[in-house]
């Protein structure tokens, strides 16, 4: 759009982004720091609560990785939350390994993580249960290693508070607007809801587990597939208090204080697929499948000490986005010009990769081709979709054989 102005033409760039979980709100964000951007975020719910994943998050933002890209990713995104102030804290992380072999992973681990220049620490048994007594049981624990750095978000916080940065910054956010059609004609983008249309230059997908619904409107198959998750939470007890995000990789469980209650999840059990159709207009917290869920969760509080084991009293099957490869979806589709994908992405790399399409929407910076949306072209979805649950239950083991492990 071009106006005259005392000789001058002053050009906007019109941008719509498709979704306003921690993505998408952390791009329009990004994108109203240039005044020559008009940036409209469009938002399926009728409210600000955050119906998508990152609504039911654990919240670790974990900085190291074996796949660089992600490392590289979590660092500047952690970079990027340390300025808005609210929702995250530099609480650090701890990996634990209860036998001889998973202690040679989690030393080999860390090395590389000192390698590419992030600070770790090995802890005695003694050092954890210090820091985290109210989640680690000493005695089991045979090695461990502290990532200071790392970080614990509250994904609902964090994205409010971005949010209205991005809204105080002159970006449009618009809930209610279900998206039914994509459109490319005449080198623009028209988008289309069950209230009207939008027309824009860039259009950026980032609706996480629905991406695949968006996609087909523009004939994409998206290589990504929602899968269902078990969290639990313990009553709410004034005397606890916040600390480290603490892993323990050899059994698929992961824990946390969330300031006043324990946290507790399992990706020890058989991978629940979740289809686009059973997601349909709801959101991404499902309900709890007892007889899949209950004794993943059962057998993780073991690793509690006795006094912390809890019935839980909230019990979330939150669903997120995986690929055949555990990489995030992010960048242009080449037969379609001006649209962009920011999906699959978790709120560990969530703010670096807004960060990184804002560059690459404004300046043309290349965007890793690792992460190419289109990169697995040619290949079926039932191969893709074997591919990425065969993945699910290491997500968190940090094996060096997967290479690419979130």
């Amino acid at each position: 759009m071009c106006s005259q102005l005392e000789g001058w033409c002053l050009i906007t760039r019109a941008v719509v982004i498709v979704g306003a979980g921690v993505v998408g709100c952390s791009l329009a964000r990004e994108l109203t720091a240039h005044d020559d951007i008009e940036v409209t975020v469009l938002e399926r719910g009728n409210r600000d609560t955050l119906r998508g994943s990152t609504g039911y998050a654990p919240g670790f933002v974990g900085l190291y990785n074996e796949a660089p890209v992600l490392t590289d990713l979590a660092l500047a995104s952690a970079a990027v939350y340390d300025t808005v102030g609210s929702g995250f804290s530099r609480s650090g992380g701890i990996e634990i390994a209860t036998s001889t072999a998973g202690a040679a992973v989690l030393a080999t681990r860390a090395a590389s993580a000192r390698t590419a220049g992030l600070a770790v620490e090995e802890l005695s048994p003694a050092e954890v249960r210090q820091r985290v007594p109210t989640v680690v049981d000493s005695q089991p624990v045979l090695a461990a290693w502290g990532y200071p750095l790392d970080g614990t978000a509250e994904p609902s916080v964090l994205t409010a508070a971005i949010r209205a940065e991005a809204q105080a910054y002159g970006a449009q956010i618009r809930n209610g607007e279900n998206v039914i059609g994509i459109r490319c004609h005449n080198g623009k983008l028209t988008v289309t809801t069950q209230n009207g249309t939008y027309t824009a230059d860039d259009v950026v997908l980032a609706a996480g587990i629905w991406g695949p619904t968006l996609t087909s409107l523009i004939g994409i198959d998206l290589p990504l597939f929602p899968v269902a998750h078990p969290y639990v939470y313990s009553a709410p007890d004034a005397s606890l208090g916040a600390g480290p995000f603490v892993r323990w990789p050899e059994h698929h469980v992961y824990a946390r204080v969330h300031t006043d209650r324990i946290g507790i999840g399992s990706y020890d059990h058989t991978p629940v697929p979740v289809t686009q159709t059973e997601l349909g207009a709801g959101d991404a917290g499902l309900s709890w499948p007892d007889e899949i869920f209950s004794a993943p969760i059962t057998s993780a509080m073991q690793l509690l000490p006795a006094e912390s084991r809890f019935t839980p009293t909230v019990r979330v099957n939150g669903v997120f986005a995986m690929t055949p490869d555990d990489l995030p979806l992010v960048g242009t589709y080449s037969d379609v010009p001006g649209l962009w994908s920011a999906q699959a992405v978790w709120v560990t790399h969530a703010g670096g990769v807004a960060a990184a399409v804002a560059a690459a929407i404004t300046d043309g910076v290349p965007l890793p081709v690792g992460l190419d949306p289109s990169r697995f072209r040619g290949r079926s979805l039932d191969e893709l979709k074997a591919n990425a649950l065969r993945l699910y239950r290491d997500i968190y083991a940090t094996m060096p054989e997967r290479p690419n492990a979130l």
